[in-house]
């Protein structure tokens, strides 16, 4: 038996906010591409919850997979913004698409919470405990953004994406058995962090820049080496969607062509958790991924805490 992530699904808030909405905070729209090489980005209105949105995404991800809701063993959520404190973002999720009674849990790794979810996805597939796992990615930063904060405000947007992780029966391929490794720095949590008396970003700007790429650069280059394969054997490279300047910066100093790397950042903005299965479900409307093609992910967030992997798509390309 392997694993393969067999469906993604990707779903956005109906109210696109261009970079002229944050006028009042004294930038423009040049000013804001430069920064973060965000365009536009997406925000859930009052009322709107953040479940239905995750919900969408994941029904995606099954009609993708041709998998029917009833045959999902476990849902698990990467998201910071629940629509509630207490019950998760999973369980109604779950309830959603119309899952009969699955596991369901939330995990919370900030930017890295999708790539930590997909690892126990995968970890539940291959020791045999379930043979389908939905992993969602979703949050709603613009309930974490302080709207005067133009340093943040201009970043974040809200999004959520899907993809399901199943079994795939037969002969196993080494190339393609997905690995995904992580590490963190808590002494420089102060550098990005939401905390309870405020419930707003708050962010050094530098330091999560200059610690995301050399992070992220790391990481994929130790799991490219573990997986002993080289970026001649990599179709694309997904990163946390953060902002274009760390995108570049971690293309750059991989050694990656521009035209291999994934970045929608422009479209959504930094959409957190989301931000990753967003630009996974991108790239495959693009016709930049396909089956059997190999993947290399890469995230950082807030902790700081980050991951990279490799994935095989939909099917080994050595099947």
């Amino acid at each position: 038996m392997s694993v393969v992530v067999s469906g993604v699904g990707a779903a956005l808030p109906a109210t696109a906010v261009g970079n002229a909405a944050f006028a009042d905070l004294g930038v423009s729209d040049e000013w804001i591409l430069d920064r973060t090489g965000v365009r536009r980005r997406h925000h859930l209105q009052p009322g709107e919850r953040l479940v239905e949105l995750a919900a969408a995404a994941a029904t995606q991800a099954l009609e993708d997979a041709g998998v029917g809701a009833s045959d999902v063993d476990f849902v698990v959520a990467a998201t910071s913004t629940p629509d509630r404190l207490s019950p998760g973002l999973a369980p109604g999720v779950g309830h959603s698409i119309g899952a009969a009674s699955p596991g369901a849990v939330d995990v919370n790794g900030a930017c890295t919470g999708f790539l930590y979810a997909l690892d126990y996805a995968i970890s539940r597939v291959s020791h045999g405990s379930a043979d389908r796992v939905l992993v969602v990615g979703a949050d709603a930063m613009s309930r974490l953004t302080d709207p005067a904060d133009r340093n943040t405000a201009v970043l974040f947007g809200d999004g959520a994406g899907a993809v399901l992780v199943e079994a795939q029966r037969g002969a196993v391929c080494d190339v393609c058995v997905p690995f995904l490794s992580f590490g963190s720095a808590a002494e420089y949590a102060d550098a990005l962090y939401v905390d309870h008396a405020d419930r707003a970003v708050r962010m050094d700007g530098a330091q999560v820049y200059a610690s995301a790429v050399e992070a992220m650069t790391d990481e994929v280059e130790s799991a490219l080496a573990a997986h002993d394969i080289t970026q001649d054997d990599v179709d694309l490279l997904v990163c946390h969607q953060a902002n274009s300047r760390i995108l570049k910066a971690v293309v750059r100093q991989l050694g990656f062509s521009p035209e291999r790397a994934a970045s929608y950042v422009d479209q959504f903005g930094n959409t957190s958790a989301a931000s990753i299965p967003l630009a996974l479900r991108q790239a495959q409307d693009d016709g930049r991924l396909k089956r059997g093609h190999t993947v290399v992910l890469g995230a950082f967030g807030a902790g700081f805490t980050w991951g990279a992997g490799v994935i095989g798509w939909k099917a080994c390309r050595h099947a």
